[in-house]
């Protein structure tokens, strides 16, 4: 119910939000033992973030563990919810995300190259890992030859959308950093390129 109001107000919960324990109490639902509670707290998070970001940022030093510790691919909505939270939060906080990327970055590698993972978390978990990467280019990038080809085979799939777009800048910044990065996968890059439709002009 929250999660549809907040997707649905989007700003004008900030008000509701701001007089209420709701960010506390989602805290401590994200801790909880059940994973049905801990998947539908971090879809809520996401969309908090997205809506009223100044009132999640004060949390966030206490959030992005909780969310690192639930990147596990066993427990699949848990960890797609937790991975998209994430990549919500890193578009927020731009560079301030820098204190977690070491944290976060390489159990994000980890599921990418899982064998068996569901196309819907591959798919997460590369816009997560572009959106890490356009808000800290310089600590991503040097991991590109550890993810680039699935990140790749992830994302050439899907519609153009706002999080396609965050990704791909994601992976340009990076690329202008480390352009060996990607040499032994170039063709690849030129593929998920090719995937777009109507990519904005500032992208092209």
């Amino acid at each position: 119910l929250l999660s549809g109001m907040a997707e649905g107000m989007e700003g004008h919960i900030e008000v509701l939000v701001k007089n209420s324990h709701v960010l506390p109490l989602l805290f401590q639902c994200m801790k909880d033992d059940m994973c049905e509670v801990r998947q539908s707290s971090f879809a809520l998070l996401g969309d908090l973030t997205k809506a009223c970001f100044p009132h999640v940022r004060q949390y966030v030093g206490e959030l992005v563990p909780v969310l690192h510790e639930n990147l596990q691919p066993c427990y699949i909505s848990v960890c797609n919810n937790a991975t998209w939270a994430i990549g919500e939060i890193s578009i927020q906080l731009g560079a301030e995300m820098k204190p977690y990327v070491a944290m976060i970055l390489n159990q994000l590698i980890v599921i990418i190259n899982r064998e068996n993972t569901p196309k819907t978390l591959l798919e997460n978990t590369a816009i997560t890992i572009g959106r890490l990467g356009l808000v800290c280019p310089e600590d991503v990038a040097p991991e590109l030859p550890r993810f680039i080809r699935l990140w790749c085979a992830s994302l050439r799939n899907i519609r153009d959308n706002d999080e396609k777009d965050s990704a791909f800048r994601g992976i340009c910044a990076m690329i202008s950093i480390y352009p060996m990065g990607i040499l032994n996968d170039f063709i690849y890059f030129c593929d998920a390129v090719a995937s777009w439709t109507s990519p904005k002009e500032d992208l092209k």
